[in-house]
């Protein structure tokens, strides 16, 4: 071994450098060929690698690139030195050019070491090209999103430009950035003056007109008034009414939505206000307090007259004007009192309910003139006949009521046989001519167990009822065993009658149901209207001898036994068949109001009930107007709204009839969507003398066509009434004045045979 390293190591066992003569030429140049282009080949690896170097600045780890380069220059240059050893014997600088190839090699391969894993570590161009796919798809993706923003950003663009309402984009830090054209002509300004404005002071907002006056001067150089970027930033949005001042100076009154706009990780944006202009709303609304106080006004002129005339006024409203006798509505607030002291004292009353006997022959054959004395002659009579305790009124017609205070009923029965006798015998004397005639009564007694006023009523009138029937001029007493039989016997006469009303429709014979339709003409004054005929459909009822009932005899006892929405089932029922077998054309020029009870109002099931006749009759729902009446809506203010909305959707017309009879509920009357306003008639027929009521029929008026409601003026009994509503400006007209009620005619095509009754 340690020979071994001594010819490795020591230099006397080289070969000395003479003994190259020994070789032959070919030898030599096959050594000098080969040292030469292999020098040639490494010194030009090292300018090709630099230039590469140079061009590709991206190049990772160029360190090493150098060291390569200058160790493929020393490993040439010990080629060259190895050619020129053949000649001469420089051996100490070949050594030292190796060494240091040596050592540049030793270097070079000490630094690549740590160099492997990282280059490992580069992407292979199989995943450069997939990380290139990848690139390339988001590239798209991102130029997608960026076309969407920009189609939206036009979207937005052309909103904000063709809005019909003001609108300000504000940045968070309450800077105005962009205004809209809608804005900039609403106030006068143009955008560069709006987006200028500065907003860091406080304005005071103005609250009325001569506060607007005063600030107005003392700060004209703050035109802009809206000022809340503290709101704005409190919260997400608000809904404020709020005035401005225009560049020219005009107060307008504005109604402001603001709120915050968030991009999809909730963080605010910037702020969007939107501008509209309310003035002309808010100046009807100051016309109709002008109106309201001018009013009052003559109210107030009025009350030291109305205060004189009150008494008697009072005295009116519980009397009747012909016998002078108590009403029936006092005399309902007497039995009320007599129940309570029936109840709460154990007192026993009585009561009698009076209907004359052949008042109608003296009435018919003499005359109402007659008939009116015939009345008064007879409350005189009954009058002397009674206790000053005791309480006699005329409870409509020919129809008497008695209170008797403290009375059991075997007292009460004297005093009713009493009465028939003064009566019997009475004999009344009309040009020289006598009349007898009689008195049915029925009599009631009024202890703790009697229920209610109705219930009392109602026994009453079927004791009198009974009483005729056992042959009039006689007495009939209500025992406690028979009143539920009586009452069930009178509600199932009614009911009988309805019903029989009502199945004769089946029959498809309009002519022989004893319920008919009656219309009255509603004429139109203002001429804007596109149909040629306006008509209400009244309900009449036929007796067993042909006669006319009024609805008024009928209805109530309807209203009384819930079958009053039978009943307006049955009239919308055959109107609408009436009209399904007229052509569209014809039904589009006619217009029919049909009025809704109380009931109806609130029958939840009467939206569903005229969809199915809509499906039924194949009719146009804009040829029917429903009437609902004031006091319905009042009583069940959002039933009927509801009610009022559902209608006006299926396409029907709506009308709200008597306005007026409850004017303090004017407030919520306004908000319901009707297509008609049907002025009381209370006030219409007065408009000629009272000068209070011509102008609450003329702000009624004016309030409506302010709402975009037309008006219908009811009981107009003459021409200059007609005259004044024409002045005023009413669309509509309705009374006897115009024309009277008659049987339904559809298109020239009368639909019940004329019975001879006086309209």
């Amino acid at each position: 071994m340690q020979e071994i390293f001594k010819n490795l190591f020591f230099s006397e066992n080289f070969v000395p450098h003479g003994h190259c003569y020994l070789w032959n030429p070919g030898l030599v140049w096959l050594h000098l060929l080969s040292d030469g282009l292999t020098a040639l080949a490494y010194y030009s690896i090292p300018l090709m690698l630099v230039y590469f170097v140079h061009k590709r600045h991206d190049l990772p780890f160029k360190s090493i690139f150098f060291l390569f380069s200058a160790f493929i220059v020393t490993c040439g240059t010990t080629h060259l030195l190895e050619v020129w050893t053949l000649w001469h014997p420089v051996y100490w600088l070949s050594g030292g050019v190796k060494a240091l190839t040596a050592l540049v090699s030793m270097y070079t391969a000490l630094e690549l070491w740590p160099l492997i894993p990282q280059a490992l570590a580069l992407p292979s161009p199989a995943e450069l090209e997939t990380a290139n796919q990848k690139l390339a798809a988001e590239i798209a993706e991102k130029q997608q999103v960026e076309a969407t923003l920009k189609q939206r950003e036009a979207h937005f663009r052309s909103l904000f430009e063709g809005a019909s309402v003001g609108i300000e984009i504000i940045d968070l830090a309450g800077r105005t950035i962009a205004v809209n054209p809608a804005l900039q002509k609403m106030l006068g300004y143009d955008e560069k003056e709006l987006t200028t404005f500065d907003f860091t002071e406080t304005i005071t907002l103005q609250t009325s007109a001569n506060e607007a006056d005063k600030n107005i001067n003392s700060a004209t150089d703050k035109r802009y008034l809206l000022r809340n970027r503290q709101a704005l930033n409190e919260s997400d949005g608000y809904q404020k009414e709020r005035r401005y001042l225009c560049k020219n100076g005009q107060m307008i009154w504005c109604q402001v939505h603001a709120y915050l706009v968030r991009d999809d990780r909730g963080r605010p944006q910037f702020y969007i206000r939107m501008v509209e202009n309310i003035t002309d709303r808010k100046q009807a609304l100051i016309e109709l307090q002008q109106y309201q106080e001018r009013l009052e006004d003559l109210i107030g002129e009025r009350t030291a007259l109305l205060t004189q005339v009150n008494q008697q006024l009072s005295w009116e409203a519980s009397h009747d004007a012909l016998t002078e006798l108590i009403n029936r509505q006092e005399f309902r607030k007497r039995l009320e009192e007599g129940l309570g002291t029936a109840k709460t004292q154990n007192q026993q009353h009585a009561i009698c309910y009076l209907d004359l006997d052949r008042f109608k022959i003296v009435n018919d054959t003499c005359g109402h003139a007659a008939g009116d004395e015939l009345l008064r002659q007879v409350s005189n009579l009954l009058q002397k006949q009674v206790r000053q305790t005791d309480v006699l009124a005329r409870l409509g017609g020919d129809e008497f009521g008695l209170l008797l205070h403290n009375c059991s009923i075997q007292q009460g029965q004297a005093v009713a046989q009493s009465l028939l006798e003064s009566i019997r015998q009475f004999r009344f004397i009309w040009d020289n001519q006598p009349f007898a005639i009689g008195v049915s009564i029925g009599l009631v007694r009024i202890t703790a167990e009697t229920k209610n006023i109705e219930t009392l009523m109602n026994m009453a009138d079927s004791a009198c009822y009974q009483a005729k029937n056992n042959g009039r001029n006689c007495i009939y007493t209500y025992e406690p065993d028979d009143v539920e039989t009586t009452q069930t016997n009178l509600a199932e006469q009614w009911l009988k009658k309805i019903n029989q009303a009502i199945s004769a429709q089946k029959t498809n014979n309009l002519a022989s149901n004893q319920f008919r339709l009656y219309s009255q003409q509603i004429s139109n004054l203002s001429s804007r209207s596109s149909r040629s005929e306006f008509q209400e459909i009244l309900l009449r009822l036929v007796d067993e001898n042909g006669e006319i009932i009024p609805p008024m005899a009928f209805l109530p006892a309807a209203e009384r036994y819930d079958l009053i929405t039978t009943i307006d089932r049955w009239v919308i029922d055959t109107v609408f068949g009436i009209l399904h077998q007229q052509s569209q054309e014809a039904q589009s020029r006619c217009l029919y109001a049909i009025n809704l009870s109380n009931s109806s109002v609130k029958d939840e099931g009467l939206v569903d009930f005229l969809k199915a006749q809509l499906n039924t009759h194949k009719i146009l729902p804009q040829s029917i107007c429903f009437e609902i009446s004031e006091t319905a809506i009042v009583a069940n203010l959002s039933t009927a709204t509801k009610l009022v909305e559902s209608l006006k959707s299926l396409g029907f017309s709506l009308a709200l009839d008597d306005f007026g009879c409850g004017i303090s509920s004017l407030n919520q009357l306004k908000e319901v969507p009707v297509d008609y306003w049907k002025i009381s008639g209370n006030f219409v027929k007065q408009i000629g003398d009272d000068a209070i009521a011509y102008e609450m029929v003329k702000m009624i008026n004016r309030i409506a066509h302010i709402l975009g409601i037309k008006t219908i003026a009811k009981f107009v009994t003459d021409r200059s009434i007609l005259l004044k509503l024409k002045e005023m400006g009413v669309d509509y007209a309705q009374g006897y004045g115009i024309a009277k009620p008659h049987p339904l005619v559809v298109n020239s095509h009368l639909i019940y045979e004329s019975i001879g009754v006086d309209d």
